[in-house]
């Protein structure tokens, strides 16, 4: 069994993976090394523009090889289980990895065995997701054909990866639909399994006006309970019914990888996810393992917005934790940018602990969907995302 040692080793080579290596090469790390199997890297909020016609997908990934900073070192294998105490990581392969640091950045895993016959409507065509890439092209054309019968697109809290970015491929279709004149036979529910719309208020508001707009019926606290053919059952309020949608759009049931709990880094109340201070982004138990993004239990904190906050936080707590000086503070930040239509979109920033409104440029209204929101996130952000994110500028 070899032993390879390293300054840190960053598991998960995904947005919050890569990002914490480039920075933390900037800083002056000496020998980091990323450990993940993939061999593609793919930018997930394009997935729902090109699940609605808006975006090719030559455009959503590019070679996992060519967003690996200069310097990191690579390891093309899963890692299978951590020892906090030790700081070592055991992979797939049967190596073993010795690390100074350890930095958990894997994500979380969609469980479509959690909703029983979700994976073989999939398949079948009969429901569709913009959260995973083989199912984009049918989304889409599923959206593009139907003129007329009931249209269901589901949500639900978390654990989710970018909730709220699942309303973008309803208000996409909406706006579709409206465009080619066929809205009004459209029956367009959302069967949402949480009490609320959403945590923050003014969120809600916001969200609720454009369901409003667009003639959508809105069933809370309502989940979809098992698919079966093209009958879905609904478990609601009032007992149980059944439906049978033209279109049936799922946001993913989401659990935690099984190598946390394999590695007893999760604890009560955190359903699989790693423990983690959710200010220092340290794990409670290991001083020297630390945890980003989808993996870490740390509530409304699931977003690409909110990663870049935690890495910039984690990248600095590693260097503070080395020279014994105070950590900082994760600022709880968060986003949730909702296209609400072909050209506009709001950018709901928000504080993740307390479900307060934040706003990054005080002069204009997130939370109104503008033209250039959406120019902002379809077009600007995939380009800071490839060239300023993935290379620790950001």
């Amino acid at each position: 069994m070899a032993t390879h040692t390293h300054d840190v080793i960053i598991i998960g080579g995904g947005n919050g993976g890569i990002a914490a290596a480039a920075q933390l090469r900037r800083r002056g790390a000496r020998d980091i090394v990323v450990v993940d199997p993939a061999a593609e890297h793919v930018y997930k909020p394009l997935q729902n523009y090109v699940g609605t016609g808006l975006a090719p997908a030559s455009t959503l990934s590019r070679p996992q090889a060519d967003v690996i900073p200069e310097g990191v070192a690579w390891a093309r294998a899963a890692a299978t289980r951590i020892d906090g105490g030790q700081r070592t990581v055991e992979l797939e392969d049967g190596t073993v990895l010795r690390g100074g640091d350890i930095l958990l950045a894997c994500g979380a895993v969609t469980d479509w065995e959690a909703l029983p016959g979700a994976r073989a409507a999939l398949g079948e065509g009969i429901a569709c997701t913009t959260y995973e890439r083989d199912h984009l092209e049918a989304t889409w054309e599923r959206i593009r054909t139907l003129t007329s019968g009931l249209a269901v697109f589901t949500l639900h809290d978390q654990p989710a990866s970018g909730r709220e970015t699942a309303l973008k491929p309803l208000f996409l279709a909406c706006d579709h639909w409206r465009r080619e004149g066929v809205l009004d036979a459209i029956e367009v529910r959302l069967v949402h399994a949480g009490e609320a719309l959403h945590p923050v208020a003014p969120i809600e508001e916001a969200i609720r006006r454009h369901l409003d707009a667009y003639g959508v019926i809105t069933q809370l606290g309502t989940r979809v309970q098992r698919i079966d053919g093209r009958a879905v059952t609904l478990e609601g309020p009032d007992g149980t019914s059944a439906i049978q949608p033209d279109l049936l759009h799922l946001l993913p049931p989401y659990a935690a990888p099984a190598l946390i709990r394999a590695s007893r880094l999760d604890g009560p109340g955190t359903h699989g996810f790693a423990r983690v201070d959710p200010l220092t982004l340290q794990h409670p138990d290991h001083a020297r393992l630390w945890c980003i993004g989808d993996a870490a239990h740390l509530g409304d904190a699931r977003t690409g917005g909110a990663l870049r906050h935690q890495v910039q936080t984690v990248v600095e707590n590693m260097h503070r934790h080395r020279k014994g000086r105070p950590l900082a503070e994760y600022d709880g930040y968060t986003v949730a940018p909702i296209a609400t239509a072909r050209r506009s979109l709001f950018f709901g920033e928000y504080d993740s602990r307390t479900h307060e409104v934040r706003r990054s440029v005080p002069l204009f209204d997130n939370l109104r969907s503008r033209p250039w929101w959406y120019l902002l996130d379809r077009q600007v952000l995939p380009q800071l995302y490839w060239h300023g994110i993935l290379k620790g500028r950001i």
